[in-house]
């Protein structure tokens, strides 16, 4: 997994997601972000980009790496 905020895609994606046919799931809290930074990448040329929507309406369990 990589964060990359919203507002900092058009800057780091050329060098934290190189592949631009790799697979990348977007998410964020609400999904208003996420459908943003989602057309965002494919407009960069991303191929195979998927906008998870907001992690708040997830239905699984999740974990995080806080303690």
């Amino acid at each position: 997994a990589i964060l990359i905020p919203d507002n900092e895609i058009e800057a780091r994606a050329a060098m934290e997601l190189p592949d631009k046919n790799a697979l990348i799931l977007v998410y964020c809290r609400s999904g208003r972000r996420s459908a943003g930074a989602a057309e965002q990448l494919i407009g960069m040329g991303y191929t195979n980009v998927y906008d998870f929507g907001g992690i708040a309406d997830w239905p699984y369990d999740t974990v995080s790496g806080k303690t």
